[in-house]
């Protein structure tokens, strides 16, 4: 809904009205790339499982996200949260961005910022960038934190590495479609409906802000937190990672016993 007012705004030329919708809308598309396949690759979303792994594709497709890589890296993450020798899905310390450019990117649009220390392939050109690399079945570079990590992860699990390559040609296909759209018809609106993240990432990173690696107790390496009804629905109540990771751990506890 956010997303169709924000074309119908440019399409009649209101400047201001268009801003507007597009900050509405990008504080809730936000949680489209991770926030959402997350919970939907988890089959918490519907009691369906086929409910779940459609709309874990819609989401995906959208907003650049590897479903895949995704899956092998949350693996290790809740088995071996920050813990570096088996999970590098964020490499602390971590700490807020507050240069002006990554600031303004993500109160607009992030083009421009690079892959880091946490799971993800960056601002939208990089995604784009990156993605090429992986329908190529290469990782772009091995130097920066996440490119390695990825590595890992295709080493280890190369039928989950198959259906990596496999989405990124999908991933490719389909905004390749939008783009011949775009070209045609001039619709410049669609790439900008399709990229905004601020509140995300604000959310995002309080997860491990400020904790410790390689902590024999997991509730010192991920925050819990309290938010307003309206953040934690938008962030589909992933502010209760602490809760989420300790019915995990008790579920392998007991099906190990």
């Amino acid at each position: 809904m956010t997303g169709a007012l924000v074309f119908v705004f440019w399409a009649q030329a209101n400047s201001l009205a268009f801003a507007a919708a597009m900050f509405v809308h990008g504080s809730i598309g936000s949680f489209f790339t991770g926030t959402a396949p997350h919970e939907l690759g988890h089959r918490t979303v519907f009691r369906s499982k086929a409910l779940n792994r459609i709309f874990l594709y819609i989401f995906s497709l959208l907003s650049w996200w590897n479903p895949f890589d995704y899956a092998s890296c949350d693996t290790y993450h809740r088995l071996y949260t920050l813990h570096p020798d088996g999970d590098r899905e964020n490499l602390l310390p971590l700490y807020p961005s507050t240069g002006k450019l990554f600031i303004l990117q993500i109160l607009t649009i992030n083009l421009l910022t690079p892959p880091g220390r946490t799971f993800g392939k960056g601002g939208l050109l990089s995604t784009v960038w990156e993605t090429v690399f992986h329908a190529c079945d290469r990782v772009k570079s091995v130097n920066i934190a996440s490119g390695e990590w990825l590595n890992a992860l295709h080493e280890d699990q190369p039928a989950e590495h198959c259906r990596t390559i496999l989405w990124s040609l999908i991933l490719l296909a389909f905004h390749g479609v939008v783009f011949v759209q775009v070209l045609l018809n001039e619709l410049w609106v669609l790439p900008v409906i399709f990229s905004a993240i601020w509140l995300a990432y604000l959310l995002g990173l309080l997860q491990h802000f400020g904790l410790q690696e390689n902590g024999a107790d997991f509730c010192k390496s991920v925050w819990s937190m309290t938010v307003n009804p309206v953040f934690e629905f938008l962030y589909w109540q992933l502010n209760f990672t602490c809760v989420q990771l300790f019915h995990v751990i008790i579920s392998k506890s007991c099906i190990k016993q």
